[in-house]
């Protein structure tokens, strides 16, 4: 059922089983877990059904790093949440993803993928995606990738394939989809205009005993549950861990300094080489080879072990222009600006012209290369309150120190830069070159455009090097819960949103057992 905050009696106490804090996908997917069942379930949403601008005020915050991340414009507070804006690739995490890393510190999750696997078909069934399209790479043969570039396959290549697929509008969009259901649900409170001020710790110090939430009104109400679910994103998360400081100095499960800490994103390296290829340019079909989904390539797994480099993914864009000017590295490339262009000639100019003409693609022969990377987990890049300024309700502000590019992540590029151009050479199809951008390391100092926050709750072992365990409790509080991005270890190189929902359904489930 809805609700609204505005409605409540003021100083109102509500009493239920869990408590759910943030309606985006992770709040959701935990809930869509408990629709229907005996267990009373709250779910409180700081902005209302849909977004407004004083609410999205609440997103500001300050950034004191070298990088600049955008704490607002990224995220929106309403029912649905991050659902509402995200452009809705997915792919699962590989089994690889998941494995300790000896040369990536802090590498490693206490899980497998074979745990989110039954999930992970959940998920694909509520995004509207194919699961089993993602166990069968054979399919890239059929895509403008693949048909692209089939010398960048095979066995014996040094590069893999792997693939995105994009939720519809409709089936992404969960403030849209699940409205009805959870408007109609008889075991689910939907309280909006609730955004959650302050945590309370019992005097022990060892379970939360109820949280408070406010609305624009300064109407507040106070939650009591036998469990409580933090899904309000990775950075709204630690922010509130931190500003609970009942009778903890430092935060709610910060005993070893991880609340906060080892934020990652996807950055973008763009403009880092130049393609040529010296065979002949296709023309194909826009029907038949579409851009969804989409197939992208990245050194192998052996290959990037034994470079110990991090994951990472070529976008390889047919260019529209020869104006960069830069200098060959790697394998068989060549050093003579003229030879990259001496198999240009007007006949393959004409035919490019002509295949577009005919509302067709053209498989080029120059193509520009941008890297994505995944980021190391590294104490760096953390998040902290603002000691100077707050939000409309008192509450300290995020302060990002979002640090320079790390050696590793370079290396990464420089390394699979060159993985591609020996693939390249080794089958004679091709010419790989730096540009200017890429030398002087202008590359690397890009606005982030993905705004992927990631990793500031992250989920261990043991607390000795993060903050929940495998069924994401807090391990200090036995009955506070964390789901969504900020739990995960390590941050793959594919979208997160597929293995928040994953995770927050396996989640679900959990809980549900464990109060019943």
């Amino acid at each position: 059922m809805f609700k609204d905050l505005n409605d409540l009696s003021i100083q109102e106490s509500i009493s239920c089983d869990i408590c759910i804090v943030g309606s985006g996908p992770a709040g959701i997917s935990v809930a869509k877990k408990l629709l229907g069942s005996d267990v009373k379930v709250i779910l409180l949403e700081s902005g209302g059904i849909e977004p407004s601008v004083e609410h999205n005020e609440l997103n500001k915050g300050e950034n004191s790093g070298p990088r600049f991340l955008s704490l607002d414009a990224s995220r929106v507070r309403c029912f649905g949440g991050a659902s509402r804006i995200w452009a809705g690739h997915c792919a699962p995490f590989t089994k690889e993803d998941f494995k300790e890393k000896s040369f990536v510190p802090l590498s490693g999750w206490p899980i497998r993928k074979k745990d989110l696997d039954f999930y992970y078909k959940e998920a694909a069934e509520m995004l509207g995606i194919s699961y089993d399209l993602f166990n069968h790479n054979n399919s890239i043969n059929n895509s403008f990738s693949g048909v692209s570039f089939p010398e960048l396959k095979g066995e014996n290549s040094f590069l893999s394939s792997f693939v995105l697929q994009k939720s519809s509008a409709s089936n992404r969009n969960f403030g849209t989809k699940y409205k009805k259901i959870f408007s109609d649900s008889n075991n689910i409170d939907v309280i909006f205009h609730s955004t959650v001020t302050k945590i309370n710790v019992s005097e022990n110090g060892k379970h939360i005993a109820n949280i408070e939430a406010q609305d624009i009104t300064k109407k507040k109400c106070i939650i009591n549950a036998k469990k409580f679910v933090l899904a309000a994103g990775a950075l709204e998360n630690p922010r509130l861990l931190l500003d609970a400081n009942n009778i903890f100095t430092n935060g709610i499960g910060n005993e070893k300094g991880f609340v906060g800490s080892c934020f990652m994103s996807h950055p973008g390296v763009p403009g880092v080489a130049e393609i040529f290829k010296t065979t002949k340019g296709l023309c194909l079909s826009k029907e038949k080879y579409s851009n969804d989904p989409i197939y992208q390539f990245a050194s192998s797994t052996s290959e990037q072990l034994n470079n110990k480099i991090l994951g990472h993914g070529f976008d390889l864009k047919p260019a529209l222009d020869f104006a960069n000017r830069s200098t060959y590295s790697s394998a068989r490339l060549n050093t003579n600006y003229k030879k990259l262009f001496k198999h240009l000639n007007i006949g393959q100019t004409a035919e490019k012209v002509f295949c577009k003409y005919n509302g067709n693609k053209y498989s080029s022969n120059l193509w520009n290369l941008n890297v994505g990377l995944e980021q190391e987990p590294s104490h760096r890049n953390h998040l902290t309150l603002s000691s100077l300024s707050k939000d409309f309700f008192g509450v300290p502000l995020i302060n990002m120190f979002w640090a320079d590019i790390s050696k590793r992540e370079i290396v990464t590029v420089e390394k699979s830069i060159k993985l591609l151009a020996r693939q390249f050479g080794r089958t004679n199809s091709g010419r790989v070159k730096y540009t200017e951008d890429f030398i002087s390391g202008k590359a690397f100092y890009q606005p982030d455009s993905v705004n992927h926050h990631i990793g500031t709750t992250r989920m261990a072992k043991t607390i000795h090097k993060g903050v929940v365990d495998n069924n994401c409790k807090v391990f200090s509080i036995s009955n506070l819960y964390i789901s969504g991005s900020s739990v995960f270890p390590t941050s793959s190189i594919v979208n997160p949103t597929y293995t928040i929902i994953a995770l927050s359904l396996r989640l679900g489930d959990y809980l549900k057992r464990s109060v019943a």
